[in-house]
């Protein structure tokens, strides 16, 4: 699990030749950290008195937040899983009729599952922007930067989510299930860059 890795493991493991952890974690963790970055800016406005009006508004990002940094880590676990499943379906025996059709079913199962934990990370990013939007409108300003980190690490999750589930897709013969996947991609990548300008376009304005 990641929780029990060190920072430096879990890269050298990244950056070896070990196919997992690959893109789909790396995902996983951009969202985590998109997550700490946001929860970061209402760390630093709880107790402040200029910002009294807004406590029990920042007490509840944080508390979001630091959920879907949880959610994020169980993900990166999640994808490493998925990806070897897949693995493992595709070293079924292959010879028989019978053989062939039980690693057909498996493959496609493992296939899904690849598909819907990057899907998982997608959904959540919008999740994230939400929460960045109102740390860059309401929270503190001189954190407001960590706002626009957040949203910009959110983004980045959705975009490498977007790939995984795209890649998983390519292979696909189900033709409903693809063409759901890729709608609804379409549809989270347009309100999250919708949500990603405007935590931007705050953030800026509040920097000067």
């Amino acid at each position: 699990m990641i929780r029990n890795q060190e920072i430096d493991e879990f890269m050298e493991d990244f950056a070896s030749s070990k196919p997992a952890p690959g893109g789909g974690s790396a995902a996983a963790l951009s969202g985590a950290l998109g997550a700490v970055a946001t929860c970061m800016v209402g760390s630093l406005t709880v107790g402040k008195d200029d910002y009294a009006d807004v406590q029990a508004e920042m007490e509840e990002l944080i508390e979001t937040t630091k959920a879907l940094k949880d959610d994020y880590l169980d993900l990166v676990d999640e994808d490493i899983e998925a990806f070897n499943s897949y693995m493992e379906a595709l070293q079924m025996p292959k010879d028989s009729e019978a053989e062939k059709k039980k690693r057909n079913e498996a493959l496609g199962e493992a296939s899904i599952r690849a598909t819907e934990v990057p899907f998982a990370m997608a959904e959540k990013s919008i999740e994230i922007l939400d929460q960045a939007l109102i740390a860059a409108k309401k929270g503190n300003t001189h954190a407001v930067s960590d706002a626009g980190v957040g949203a910009i690490e959110a983004w980045a999750t959705l975009e490498a989510a977007e790939l995984n589930v795209n890649i998983n897709l390519a292979f696909m013969d189900d033709e409903e299930y693809v063409k759901e996947k890729r709608e609804r991609m379409k549809e989270l990548k347009s309100k999250a860059k919708e949500l990603k300008e405007e935590v931007l376009r705050i953030t800026n304005e509040k920097i000067g």
